[in-house]
């Protein structure tokens, strides 16, 4: 997994710096990208939308981006396909991006952890749960030469390294 952390400064978005990054997202099949502010992990993740040429499939778990085009600040990109999982239909909706990940390249925007975290906050061992999930959608994703975006809104805490905002809870480690 690669991990980047970007900051609240909007020129590390320049088409330069966009195409660098695409070009390591492309060579890993996991991808997380941290941010510290919600609406340049928005503004970033469009522009991202923008540079791919493949099928894209956006799990939408904070619900930020949906609002943008929702409400016509921001135009959904053709081959782009909006998802934004519930409690009730989170089972159904991995189904589906598990079968069509497994069919074409493509790339997976999972945004935000921290809105997947929330959808099961009541369950006591929801960081394996989440673990589990994205390493299952990782091995489909490798399998059909695909990518996977991991956004998340983090804080460095002194000494306990990056932690999820609002939840505390800490950023999945990898040794990849």
């Amino acid at each position: 997994m690669i991990r980047l952390a970007l900051d609240k400064n909007p020129e590390q978005y320049s088409d330069e710096n966009l195409s660098s990054i695409m070009k390591i997202i492309e060579l890993n099949t996991l991808n997380s990208i941290m941010f510290s502010d919600p609406f340049l992990k928005t503004i970033f993740l469009n522009k991202l939308i923008l540079k791919t040429n493949t099928p894209i499939f956006y799990l939408d778990f904070d619900l930020l981006y949906s609002g943008y085009v929702t409400s016509n600040i921001i135009s959904l990109r053709n081959g782009v396909t909006l998802y934004r999982p519930t409690k009730d239909d989170w089972i159904k909706t991995l189904k589906t991006i598990l079968l069509k990940l497994s069919e074409n390249k493509s790339m997976l925007i999972m945004d935000s952890l921290n809105g997947l975290f929330n959808l099961h906050n009541e369950k006591k061992d929801a960081g394996r749960l989440i673990n589990s999930y994205i390493m299952l959608l990782s091995c489909v994703a490798k399998m059909s030469n695909s990518c996977i975006v991991l956004s998340s809104i983090t804080r460095k805490k002194n000494d306990e390294g990056w932690a999820l905002s609002i939840t505390g809870r800490h950023v999945i480690e990898s040794n990849k």
